[in-house]
Protein backbone atom coordinates (compact mmCIF):
# COMPACT_ATOMS: atom_id res chain seq x y z
CA UNK A 1 0.00 0.00 0.00
CA UNK A 2 1.24 3.49 -1.03
CA UNK A 3 1.50 6.13 1.35
CA UNK A 4 -2.00 8.22 -0.10
CA UNK A 5 -3.73 5.19 0.24
CA UNK A 6 -2.15 4.90 4.04
CA UNK A 7 -3.17 8.17 4.88
CA UNK A 8 -6.79 7.28 3.27
CA UNK A 9 -7.78 4.95 5.43
CA UNK A 10 -7.47 6.88 8.38
CA UNK A 11 -9.91 8.81 7.19
CA UNK A 12 -12.76 8.02 9.79
CA UNK A 13 -10.48 7.61 12.76
CA UNK A 14 -8.38 10.97 12.03
CA UNK A 15 -12.21 12.66 12.01
CA UNK A 16 -13.00 10.73 15.48
CA UNK A 17 -9.82 11.78 17.41
CA UNK A 18 -10.15 15.42 16.02
CA UNK A 19 -14.70 15.40 17.45
CA UNK A 20 -13.52 13.90 20.57
CA UNK A 21 -10.72 16.72 21.45
CA UNK A 22 -13.22 19.07 20.17
CA UNK A 23 -15.82 18.48 22.67
CA UNK A 24 -13.74 18.59 25.59
CA UNK A 25 -11.11 21.57 25.31
CA UNK A 26 -9.11 22.45 27.95
CA UNK A 27 -6.86 25.75 28.52
CA UNK A 28 -2.85 26.85 29.40
CA UNK A 29 -1.33 24.27 31.20
CA UNK A 30 -4.06 22.50 32.60
CA UNK A 31 -5.21 19.78 30.23
CA UNK A 32 -4.96 16.24 31.73
CA UNK A 33 -8.19 14.94 30.22
CA UNK A 34 -6.45 16.18 27.17
CA UNK A 35 -3.37 14.19 27.82
CA UNK A 36 -5.13 11.34 28.90
CA UNK A 37 -7.06 10.62 25.52
CA UNK A 38 -4.08 10.50 23.63
CA UNK A 39 -2.21 8.57 26.50
CA UNK A 40 -5.06 6.24 25.65
CA UNK A 41 -4.77 6.58 21.46
CA UNK A 42 -0.78 5.87 21.50
CA UNK A 43 -1.21 3.05 24.04
CA UNK A 44 -3.69 1.43 21.51
CA UNK A 45 -1.05 1.81 18.50
CA UNK A 46 1.34 0.05 20.51
CA UNK A 47 3.37 3.11 21.69
CA UNK A 48 5.46 1.82 24.72
CA UNK A 49 7.29 4.74 27.59
CA UNK A 50 5.47 7.35 27.13
CA UNK A 51 6.84 10.43 28.48
CA UNK A 52 4.53 12.06 31.01
CA UNK A 53 6.93 13.28 33.49
CA UNK A 54 9.51 15.64 31.60
CA UNK A 55 6.63 18.40 31.75
CA UNK A 56 3.03 18.65 33.63
CA UNK A 57 0.54 17.36 30.85
CA UNK A 58 2.96 16.99 28.08
CA UNK A 59 3.51 13.47 26.33
CA UNK A 60 6.88 12.86 24.42
CA UNK A 61 6.43 9.68 22.35
CA UNK A 62 9.56 7.52 20.30
CA UNK A 63 9.14 5.29 17.53
CA UNK A 64 12.70 3.90 17.97
CA UNK A 65 14.99 2.94 15.39
CA UNK A 66 18.08 0.88 16.87
CA UNK A 67 21.32 2.65 16.86
CA UNK A 68 19.57 5.78 15.45
CA UNK A 69 21.49 8.37 17.76
CA UNK A 70 19.37 11.27 16.82
CA UNK A 71 15.56 11.40 15.42
CA UNK A 72 13.21 13.67 13.31
CA UNK A 73 10.21 15.57 16.01
CA UNK A 74 6.63 16.81 14.76
CA UNK A 75 5.56 18.80 17.28
CA UNK A 76 1.21 19.35 17.98
CA UNK A 77 0.06 22.05 20.58
CA UNK A 78 -2.97 20.54 22.49
CA UNK A 79 -4.81 23.85 24.18
CA UNK A 80 -7.80 25.01 23.69
CA UNK A 81 -9.01 29.09 23.98
CA UNK A 82 -11.42 30.86 26.44
CA UNK A 83 -14.20 31.64 24.06
CA UNK A 84 -17.75 30.42 23.97
CA UNK A 85 -18.31 28.31 20.81
CA UNK A 86 -21.23 29.23 18.28
CA UNK A 87 -21.33 26.27 16.00
CA UNK A 88 -24.53 24.22 16.03
CA UNK A 89 -22.68 21.31 15.35
CA UNK A 90 -22.96 17.72 16.93
CA UNK A 91 -19.64 17.72 18.32
CA UNK A 92 -19.94 20.91 19.94
CA UNK A 93 -17.52 21.83 23.02
CA UNK A 94 -19.23 20.66 26.08
CA UNK A 95 -17.41 23.73 28.45
CA UNK A 96 -16.69 26.83 28.65
CA UNK A 97 -13.68 26.82 25.83
CA UNK A 98 -13.03 26.42 22.73
CA UNK A 99 -10.63 24.47 20.00
CA UNK A 100 -10.89 28.05 18.19
CA UNK A 101 -7.51 27.70 16.93
CA UNK A 102 -7.18 24.09 15.19
CA UNK A 103 -5.41 22.57 17.80
CA UNK A 104 -7.80 19.90 18.05
CA UNK A 105 -6.53 19.24 14.36
CA UNK A 106 -3.06 19.41 15.14
CA UNK A 107 -3.52 16.14 17.90
CA UNK A 108 -5.72 14.35 15.68
CA UNK A 109 -3.12 14.60 12.62
CA UNK A 110 -0.25 13.98 14.86
CA UNK A 111 -2.15 10.94 16.29
CA UNK A 112 -2.75 9.75 12.54
CA UNK A 113 0.67 10.15 11.91
CA UNK A 114 2.11 8.43 14.87
CA UNK A 115 -0.50 5.23 14.40
CA UNK A 116 0.47 4.87 10.64
CA UNK A 117 4.23 4.65 11.37
CA UNK A 118 3.84 3.05 14.14
CA UNK A 119 2.00 0.11 11.78
CA UNK A 120 4.89 0.60 9.27
CA UNK A 121 7.65 0.69 11.71
CA UNK A 122 10.05 -1.54 9.93
CA UNK A 123 10.14 1.08 6.84
CA UNK A 124 11.95 3.50 9.32
CA UNK A 125 16.11 3.62 9.47
CA UNK A 126 15.59 6.40 12.01
CA UNK A 127 13.79 7.60 15.28
CA UNK A 128 10.71 9.44 15.21
CA UNK A 129 9.66 11.44 17.96
CA UNK A 130 6.65 12.73 18.99
CA UNK A 131 5.45 16.15 20.88
CA UNK A 132 2.15 17.06 22.41
CA UNK A 133 2.58 20.24 24.30
CA UNK A 134 0.09 22.87 26.35
CA UNK A 135 0.57 25.92 26.69
CA UNK A 136 1.29 27.32 22.97
CA UNK A 137 -1.63 29.97 23.73
CA UNK A 138 0.09 30.95 26.98
CA UNK A 139 2.63 30.79 28.66
CA UNK A 140 4.17 29.06 26.42
CA UNK A 141 5.08 25.41 26.77
CA UNK A 142 7.53 24.87 24.15
CA UNK A 143 10.13 26.63 26.52
CA UNK A 144 9.26 24.92 29.06
CA UNK A 145 9.56 21.58 27.89
CA UNK A 146 13.21 22.87 26.23
CA UNK A 147 14.30 24.15 29.91
CA UNK A 148 13.21 20.59 31.36
CA UNK A 149 15.78 18.87 28.62
CA UNK A 150 13.79 17.66 25.90
CA UNK A 151 16.45 18.23 23.33
CA UNK A 152 18.71 16.58 25.84
CA UNK A 153 17.07 13.68 26.42
CA UNK A 154 15.61 13.15 23.09
CA UNK A 155 18.20 14.55 20.94
CA UNK A 156 16.63 15.78 17.54
CA UNK A 157 18.40 16.73 13.81
CA UNK A 158 15.17 18.42 12.80
CA UNK A 159 10.98 19.78 14.24
CA UNK A 160 8.16 19.86 12.52
CA UNK A 161 5.04 22.21 13.43
CA UNK A 162 2.23 22.69 11.40
CA UNK A 163 -0.82 24.99 11.74
CA UNK A 164 -4.42 25.21 9.92
CA UNK A 165 -5.33 28.70 8.51
CA UNK A 166 -8.24 30.12 7.72
CA UNK A 167 -6.72 32.60 5.19
CA UNK A 168 -5.72 29.78 2.84
CA UNK A 169 -8.03 27.69 0.42
CA UNK A 170 -8.67 24.25 1.86
CA UNK A 171 -6.14 21.47 1.57
CA UNK A 172 -3.48 23.55 0.65
CA UNK A 173 0.27 23.16 2.65
CA UNK A 174 1.51 26.68 2.56
CA UNK A 175 5.17 27.78 4.20
CA UNK A 176 7.90 30.01 3.15
CA UNK A 177 11.77 30.13 4.30
CA UNK A 178 12.97 32.26 6.55
CA UNK A 179 10.64 34.31 8.95
CA UNK A 180 6.97 32.94 8.83
CA UNK A 181 6.02 34.35 12.08
CA UNK A 182 6.43 37.16 14.14
CA UNK A 183 7.99 38.18 17.70
CA UNK A 184 5.48 39.25 19.94
CA UNK A 185 5.85 41.41 22.97
CA UNK A 186 2.88 42.12 25.60
CA UNK A 187 2.32 46.24 26.38
CA UNK A 188 0.95 47.16 29.56
CA UNK A 189 0.92 50.40 31.05
CA UNK A 190 -0.30 51.99 34.27
CA UNK A 191 -0.87 56.08 34.70
CA UNK A 192 -0.93 57.70 37.81
CA UNK A 193 -2.35 61.86 37.38
CA UNK A 194 -4.16 63.67 39.88
CA UNK A 195 -8.15 64.19 40.08
CA UNK A 196 -9.95 66.76 40.22
CA UNK A 197 -13.35 68.22 39.60
CA UNK A 198 -13.72 67.98 36.14
CA UNK A 199 -14.64 72.02 35.72
CA UNK A 200 -11.14 72.56 37.54
CA UNK A 201 -8.63 70.54 35.36
CA UNK A 202 -5.84 72.82 36.47
CA UNK A 203 -5.83 71.20 39.32
CA UNK A 204 -5.13 68.25 38.43
CA UNK A 205 -3.10 66.43 35.95
CA UNK A 206 -5.39 64.40 33.35
CA UNK A 207 -4.26 61.07 32.86
CA UNK A 208 -6.67 60.29 29.93
CA UNK A 209 -5.61 63.09 28.28
CA UNK A 210 -1.79 61.98 29.32
CA UNK A 211 -2.94 58.27 28.03
CA UNK A 212 -4.23 59.61 24.57
CA UNK A 213 -1.33 61.45 23.74
CA UNK A 214 1.08 58.25 24.39
CA UNK A 215 -1.10 56.30 22.25
CA UNK A 216 -1.09 58.53 19.33
CA UNK A 217 2.78 59.14 19.94
CA UNK A 218 3.20 55.03 19.98
CA UNK A 219 1.84 55.03 16.23
CA UNK A 220 4.87 57.24 14.82
CA UNK A 221 7.10 54.12 16.21
CA UNK A 222 6.72 52.54 13.39
CA UNK A 223 6.14 55.19 10.52
CA UNK A 224 8.89 57.07 12.18
CA UNK A 225 11.71 54.73 13.59
CA UNK A 226 11.44 51.67 12.03
CA UNK A 227 12.99 51.63 8.51
CA UNK A 228 10.03 51.10 5.54
CA UNK A 229 12.65 47.89 4.48
CA UNK A 230 11.31 46.37 8.15
CA UNK A 231 8.25 45.44 9.43
CA UNK A 232 6.38 46.16 12.89
CA UNK A 233 3.27 46.66 14.90
CA UNK A 234 2.34 47.99 17.91
CA UNK A 235 -1.21 48.09 19.25
CA UNK A 236 -3.55 49.10 22.21
CA UNK A 237 -6.10 46.94 22.45
CA UNK A 238 -7.43 47.94 25.88
CA UNK A 239 -7.71 51.58 27.55
CA UNK A 240 -9.53 52.30 30.55
CA UNK A 241 -9.71 55.17 32.86
CA UNK A 242 -11.75 57.19 34.63
CA UNK A 243 -14.87 57.16 37.22
CA UNK A 244 -17.43 59.91 36.12
CA UNK A 245 -18.02 62.30 33.98
CA UNK A 246 -17.15 65.08 35.69
CA UNK A 247 -14.19 64.10 37.67
CA UNK A 248 -10.23 64.32 35.91
CA UNK A 249 -8.83 60.92 35.73
CA UNK A 250 -6.36 60.06 38.00
CA UNK A 251 -5.25 56.55 36.64
CA UNK A 252 -5.20 54.70 33.41
CA UNK A 253 -4.57 51.24 32.63
CA UNK A 254 -3.93 49.83 29.34
CA UNK A 255 -2.85 46.68 27.72
CA UNK A 256 -1.30 46.11 24.02
CA UNK A 257 0.88 44.18 21.90
CA UNK A 258 4.14 44.62 19.50
CA UNK A 259 5.41 42.51 16.72
CA UNK A 260 8.12 42.52 14.59
CA UNK A 261 9.97 39.93 12.52
CA UNK A 262 14.02 40.41 13.49
CA UNK A 263 14.99 41.23 16.69
CA UNK A 264 16.65 44.23 15.99
CA UNK A 265 13.19 46.07 14.69
CA UNK A 266 11.41 44.55 18.12
CA UNK A 267 14.30 46.15 20.41
CA UNK A 268 13.77 49.22 18.71
CA UNK A 269 10.14 49.48 19.27
CA UNK A 270 10.62 48.32 23.10
CA UNK A 271 13.11 51.32 23.53
CA UNK A 272 11.26 53.74 22.27
CA UNK A 273 7.99 52.57 23.91
CA UNK A 274 9.85 53.24 27.24
CA UNK A 275 11.22 56.73 25.77
CA UNK A 276 7.51 57.86 25.20
CA UNK A 277 6.41 57.05 28.29
CA UNK A 278 9.24 59.01 30.20
CA UNK A 279 8.40 62.45 27.38
CA UNK A 280 4.41 61.64 28.54
CA UNK A 281 6.06 61.75 32.54
CA UNK A 282 7.70 65.35 31.83
CA UNK A 283 5.07 66.95 29.26
CA UNK A 284 1.69 65.82 31.77
CA UNK A 285 3.23 65.51 35.32
CA UNK A 286 1.75 61.90 35.36
CA UNK A 287 4.19 58.75 36.84
CA UNK A 288 3.97 55.99 34.07
CA UNK A 289 4.71 52.41 35.04
CA UNK A 290 5.50 50.74 31.37
CA UNK A 291 6.51 47.11 31.30
CA UNK A 292 6.84 45.07 27.92
CA UNK A 293 6.84 41.28 28.46
CA UNK A 294 8.34 39.37 26.08
CA UNK A 295 7.23 36.45 24.59
CA UNK A 296 7.50 34.21 21.73
CA UNK A 297 10.37 34.98 19.26
CA UNK A 298 10.80 34.77 15.35
CA UNK A 299 9.40 31.83 13.64
CA UNK A 300 12.26 31.54 11.33
CA UNK A 301 12.27 28.34 9.02
CA UNK A 302 15.42 26.57 8.34
CA UNK A 303 16.95 27.04 4.79
CA UNK A 304 17.31 23.32 4.34
CA UNK A 305 13.92 22.12 6.11
CA UNK A 306 12.28 24.25 3.37
CA UNK A 307 14.29 22.48 0.42
CA UNK A 308 12.75 18.99 1.98
CA UNK A 309 9.76 20.58 1.95
CA UNK A 310 9.93 22.00 -1.31
CA UNK A 311 10.73 18.30 -2.42
CA UNK A 312 8.08 16.39 -0.56
CA UNK A 313 5.41 18.74 -1.84
CA UNK A 314 6.12 19.90 -5.22
CA UNK A 315 4.97 22.18 -7.07
CA UNK A 316 1.54 22.49 -4.89
CA UNK A 317 3.40 23.92 -2.05
CA UNK A 318 2.39 27.55 -1.74
CA UNK A 319 5.13 30.14 -0.37
CA UNK A 320 3.00 32.16 1.70
CA UNK A 321 3.57 36.29 2.97
CA UNK A 322 5.01 36.45 6.34
CA UNK A 323 2.36 36.38 9.49
CA UNK A 324 1.94 38.64 12.34
CA UNK A 325 0.81 36.17 14.21
CA UNK A 326 3.12 34.46 16.87
CA UNK A 327 3.52 31.06 17.65
CA UNK A 328 5.81 29.28 20.72
CA UNK A 329 7.28 27.02 17.95
CA UNK A 330 9.94 29.01 17.50
CA UNK A 331 11.37 28.06 20.79
CA UNK A 332 12.41 24.94 19.08
CA UNK A 333 13.97 26.83 16.20
CA UNK A 334 16.35 27.96 18.65
CA UNK A 335 17.58 24.94 19.58
CA UNK A 336 17.20 22.60 16.12
CA UNK A 337 16.86 23.09 12.83
CA UNK A 338 12.55 23.33 12.58
CA UNK A 339 10.19 24.25 9.96
CA UNK A 340 6.56 25.55 10.73
CA UNK A 341 4.23 25.22 7.84
CA UNK A 342 0.27 26.16 7.33
CA UNK A 343 -2.55 23.88 6.16
CA UNK A 344 -5.42 25.77 4.61
CA UNK A 345 -9.30 25.08 5.79
CA UNK A 346 -11.04 28.19 3.71
CA UNK A 347 -13.78 26.76 1.33
CA UNK A 348 -17.36 27.80 0.39
CA UNK A 349 -18.64 26.09 3.66
CA UNK A 350 -15.86 26.93 6.31
CA UNK A 351 -14.41 30.24 5.29
CA UNK A 352 -13.86 31.78 8.95
CA UNK A 353 -10.56 32.60 11.07
CA UNK A 354 -9.17 31.44 14.05
CA UNK A 355 -9.94 32.81 17.00
CA UNK A 356 -13.52 32.79 16.09
CA UNK A 357 -16.05 31.51 18.02
CA UNK A 358 -17.47 29.82 14.75
CA UNK A 359 -14.45 28.41 13.46
CA UNK A 360 -14.60 25.19 12.13
CA UNK A 361 -12.96 23.11 8.85
CA UNK A 362 -13.48 19.78 6.94
CA UNK A 363 -11.16 17.01 8.68
CA UNK A 364 -10.35 15.82 5.24
CA UNK A 365 -7.24 18.52 5.45
CA UNK A 366 -5.78 16.82 8.11
CA UNK A 367 -5.07 13.79 5.60
CA UNK A 368 -3.00 16.46 3.59
CA UNK A 369 -0.86 17.20 6.79
CA UNK A 370 -0.19 13.57 7.62
CA UNK A 371 0.73 12.65 3.71
CA UNK A 372 2.97 15.84 3.75
CA UNK A 373 4.84 14.87 7.25
CA UNK A 374 5.79 11.00 5.77
CA UNK A 375 6.82 12.32 2.54
CA UNK A 376 8.76 14.72 4.71
CA UNK A 377 10.10 11.73 6.62
CA UNK A 378 10.60 10.16 2.54
CA UNK A 379 12.76 12.69 1.69
CA UNK A 380 15.09 13.05 4.86
CA UNK A 381 15.75 9.27 4.29
CA UNK A 382 14.20 8.50 7.97
CA UNK A 383 10.93 6.51 5.83
CA UNK A 384 11.04 4.46 3.27
CA UNK A 385 7.94 3.06 1.61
Amino acid sequence: MDIREEVKALEEDVKGYRRHLHQYPEIRLEVPMTRDYIVEQLTSFGFEDLDVELMENAIIAQLRVENSASSVGFRADMDALSVIELNDIDFKSKNEYMHACGHDGHMAALLGLAKVLAKNKEKLSETVTFVFQPAEEGPGGAEILIKNGLFKKYPMRAIFGTHVMGEVDEGVIATRPGPLMARNGEIRVHITGKGTHGATPQLGNDAIVAGSWFVTQLQSIVARNVSPLKSGVVTIGSFNGGTAENIIAEEVVMEGTMRSFDDETYELIKQRIYEIGKGMEVSFGVKADIEVIDYYLVVENDNDLFDVMEKAVGEELYVVDPKMAAEDFSFYQKEVPGLFYFIGTRSKKFDQHLHNATYNFDEKVLLNVIETNLRILETMGTYHD
